[in-house]
């Protein structure tokens, strides 16, 4: 009974039919699926002959059609996937199985099925009675504010009587008369803060609270004071402010005076108090719980609140409903939306006051609406579900035991390909570290090498003249230039090169690089260059530009297996237009790469910058070329863009900013001659390799400086340390032996020798950003003497300005 008593109110006589539903049930399993189906047609049959079902509505005829339709069609569905999934992994139907996978699905649907009905039935319910007591209490909301507005008006009417046309000699005349007037008719009213009478410039004649009136007081500036110098006619209600007079929050209802001959006279207003009728609203939600109740001005200014808007911008915000309906003039409307005050969701009504610009919105949380309905569904379920689930989980446990088994196999065979996959990933990730560790190590070596080479050349040079225009020097300083060129394709691919920017004419670089791009694709692929000689200079790297150019091409030709053309043009970029177009609303130039290869999928299109991402075959490529060129790009400040269609070829657009540095000067390839003056400074060699110290110093002292050299940071420090060596400079390796390198040894001296200007060399290291940040001028191996020479002078002119007493 207990249970009746709960369902009655909302199903009503609807509760036959479930159990009709039930019984179509036991049918299907005992009969099959046809079976069940004929009994449905055949209950829903009765029901519709006069006299054989007691009278029932048709949302009780739907709810049993529905749910008695839709089981039997799910029930069907789920013992046909149970067996076959039963067939497909055990290899033959089981029938106790496929008896606990029918209960199962017994357990759950009908439960779910019965309290969804009856959830649909009872939210219609529950909202219709919601929306009751939402017009229940707007008319009691809109009767009193409508009653208070009145009353007030009734006041100012009154008092426009009293006054008539009287100068504003005569109303002070009458001054204490009229205080009294206004006293004892505003005294008792709780909603009325004061009443004023103000002349036609702003200062006031009469009030409600004072029998003399503050002289100093000016209300000209407020805005129901202005209003009146524009429109003499018609009620105005102000915006919330504090009285001048007694500093509490008030809104005005204000009318304007005039003159006998219909002049502007002064203002009558009547000053409200906004908790009235907030403490007001309050009473009304403490029956309603949810409830807000808003009054507004037509413009969309709140004049009072329950709750209280908790911001101090009173005006509703420019995208509120009520603000829209409110500006084409509708006398009441009807929404459900989120406040644009508090941001909450709710049903709102919305009432015009007759005869003044008043709005009342009264609002109701969609949550308290349907809280009722919610507690009842909370005790419905908590009377269905629980013994439903644990039928339905004491079934399944006896199915799961015979799953096991078949699970536990698939997790391991799961889990062994996972592993297998990151075994080869990290496998793959490895040998590219590795081998960019190899590609580092040997092209430092190799650059050491090299700085011996090019400086004992120098030296040469110097010491036989008559040398320095031979074939064979030439031919030498070449040979050092092409290692550099090599060594840092090599840094370049392991990541740890210290970047040399150039400014550069494209149109006449890349004709240099033609005949190693036709190498590298091929005699199959035709090989075009579209340069304009216009385009302007850009800073870049040529090692990353040569190697980005080349990664594109090889990645060209891979695409065009039977040969093809590869078009690469240079341009002026035009700037991009609008505030959207970031780093590409500054000129630019453009290095479109075209081929009339494969092209990419759309699928696969956001994926190519990606590292180690690759559709070509294992062994043909790393993943690694678009990544390059994407951070050579990026790198450079500009950006890269890929359009491709499949079997439409594709261009790669990359895009760089346009230099205004001038165009940089190459060094010349012969040896460059010696200083004018010598450069008279003791330089302090840090070098760890005997072979390049010793050149080293033999081209330090070619400049004219004596030279000190230390094979390490401890005894660079230990020679800084003893007073009675002085250095001029600091000159040394960052990648040296032992537990200090180079910028901790420079580190140091900063703080030992605050005043000593220092140089870093390097040919590879991974602290070079390190070294930069913290201020420190790194030449790159190998370097010419002239590059070398200039950075000593320079530095130690720095440290001569730098010294005390000079300006």
């Amino acid at each position: 009974m207990g249970l009746r008593a709960l369902l009655d109110p909302w199903l009503g006589e609807a509760i036959p039919f479930l159990l009709a539903t039930l019984a179509v049930l036991m049918v299907q399993i005992r009969a099959g699926r046809n079976a069940a189906l004929a009994t449905v047609l055949g209950c829903i049959a009765w029901t519709l002959l006069p006299g054989a079902a007691p009278a029932a509505s048709w949302v009780h005829r739907l709810i049993f059609l529905l749910a008695a339709g839709a089981t039997v069609l799910l029930l069907e569905h789920v013992l046909r996937s149970g067996s076959d999934a039963v067939n497909l992994e055990e290899g033959e139907a089981h029938d106790p199985l496929r008896w606990l996978r029918a209960s199962i699905a017994l357990s759950l649907i009908l439960p779910g099925a019965f309290f969804l009905s009856i959830a649909w039935f009872g939210h219609g319910q529950a909202q219709e009675q919601a929306q009751e007591r939402l017009a229940r209490t707007a008319r009691v909301a809109e009767e009193h504010a409508a009653r208070v507005i009145e009353t007030n008006g009734v006041i100012a009417r009154q008092l426009l009587q009293q006054l008539g046309h009287d100068g504003d000699d005569a109303i002070r005349a009458r001054r204490r008369e009229l205080h009294r007037m206004l006293a004892e008719v505003a005294g008792p009213l709780r909603q009325v803060q004061s009443v004023w009478v103000w002349d036609r410039y702003g200062r006031p004649l009469v009030s409600s609270l004072f029998e003399e009136v503050p002289a100093a007081l000016d209300v000209s500036d407020r805005d129901y004071f202005l209003q009146c110098l524009t429109k003499l006619d018609g009620w105005y209600v102000s915006r919330p402010a504090l009285s001048r007079s007694t500093g509490e929050p008030f809104f005005n209802l204000s009318h304007c005076r005039q003159a006998a001959d219909g002049s502007f006279a002064g203002v009558i207003s009547v000053s409200l108090r906004p908790e009235y009728f907030a403490d007001f609203y309050a009473g009304l939600a403490s029956a309603e719980p949810g409830l807000a109740v808003t009054l507004l001005r037509e413009d969309g200014t709140i004049l009072a609140r329950h709750p209280a808007p908790g911001r101090e911008d009173s005006r509703l915000a420019p995208h509120s409903q009520t603000l829209a309906l409110m500006r084409q003039g509708v006398a009441q409307g009807r929404f459900e939306g989120k406040s644009t005050v508090d941001g909450v969701r709710r049903s709102v009504l919305l009432h015009r006051l007759e005869h003044y610009p008043l709005y009342i919105a009264t609002a109701m949380e969609r949550s308290s609406a349907l809280a009722a309905w919610q507690t009842q569904l909370a005790v419905l379920a908590a009377v269905t579900f629980p013994a439903s689930l644990a039928l339905a989980y004491l079934t399944s446990l006896a199915l799961r035991r015979a799953r096991r088994e078949t699970e536990a196999l698939r997790r391991l065979r799961a889990e062994s390909e996972q592993r297998m996959r990151a075994e080869q990933a990290l496998r793959q990730a490895q040998k590219l570290e590795a081998l960019g560790q190899l590609t580092g190590g040997v092209a430092h070596d190799f650059n050491n090498l090299l700085m011996v080479v090019n400086t004992n050349v120098h030296l040469l040079g110097r010491q036989h003249p008559q040398l320095q225009q031979s074939k064979q020097l030439g031919a030498i300083q070449r040979a050092v230039s092409s290692g550099a060129r090599l060594t840092r394709q090599l840094l370049a691919f392991s990541r740890r090169q210290a970047l040399r920017p150039e400014t550069l004419r494209l149109p006449e670089l890349l004709p240099s690089l033609a005949e190693l791009l036709r190498t590298s694709v091929g005699s199959g692929v035709k090989l075009e260059l579209r340069l304009d000689p216009a385009t302007r200079p850009v800073t870049v790297d040529p090692a990353e530009l040569e190697v980005a150019l080349l990664n594109l091409a090889i990645n060209a030709r891979d695409a065009m297996p039977g040969g093809g053309r590869l078009t690469i043009e240079v341009r002026n970029a035009p700037a991009a237009a609008g505030e959207a177009a970031g780093r590409e609303a500054e000129p630019g130039v453009e290095i479109a790469v075209t081929d009339t290869g494969e092209g990419i999928p759309d699928e696969l299109r956001e994926r190519v910058f990606e590292p180690f991402f690759t559709t070509k075959e294992p062994g043909r490529g790393t993943g690694l070329g678009l990544s390059q060129v994407y951070g050579f790009c990026t790198q450079a400040g500009g950006s890269v863009r890929i359009e491709s269609e499949p079997g439409q070829g594709t261009t790669v657009r990359l895009r760089l900013p346009a230099s205004p540095a001038p165009l940089a000067c190459r060094a010349a390839e012969t040896v460059a001659a010696p200083p004018a003056a010598p450069l008279r400074a003791r330089v302090l060699l840090v070098e760890d390799n005997p072979d390049l110290a010793e050149a080293t110093q033999a081209l330090l002292r070619s400049f004219g400086c004596e030279v000190e050299h230390a094979g390490d940071a401890t005894a660079a420090q230990q020679r800084l340390g003893e007073p009675a060596r002085r250095f001029d400079l600091l000159l040394s390796d960052i990648l040296m032996p032992g537990g200090l390198s180079g910028i901790g040894l420079a580190g140091r001296v900063r703080e030992l020798c605050p005043g000593l200007p220092i140089l870093l060399m390097t040919g590879y290291t991974k602290e070079l950003d390190r070294a930069v940040e913290q201020g420190f001028e790194v030449l790159p191996k190998p370097l010419e003497a002239q590059t070398l020479e200039q950075a000593l002078r320079r530095a130690l002119a720095d440290a001569e300005d730098r010294a005390p007493g000079r300006s």
